[in-house]
């Protein structure tokens, strides 16, 4: 999970919402969302659960990833609060 504010949030969510959707198409990826608060449009949060670590980490080494982690980092306001976490219930 990870929380983010961004500059000009409008202009950059459809490009997120590309990454979104590259996202949930590849390996392992058994979901992702992405979430934006309603009282400041400017903040947003990714929800995302991977089969096991190594899809993740082969998500975040691949091009596509690396080519939107440029991109994004434009954006940000400061660097995204990150939580990593283990899915213990909600997929049965």
């Amino acid at each position: 999970m990870a929380h983010f504010e961004l500059n000009k949030p409008d202009e950059f969510a459809p490009t997120f919402s590309e990454h979104a959707k590259a996202s949930r198409a590849k390996p392992g990826c058994l979901f992702f969302y992405l979430i934006r608060d309603r009282d400041n449009s400017a903040k947003f949060a990714t929800m995302e659960c991977w089969e096991n670590y190594d899809y993740f980490e082969q998500h975040t080494a691949d091009d596509e990833h690396m080519k939107f982690h440029a991109k994004i980092k434009e954006y940000w306001k400061h660097e995204p609060d990150v939580m990593e976490c283990d899915l213990v219930s909600g997929m049965e």
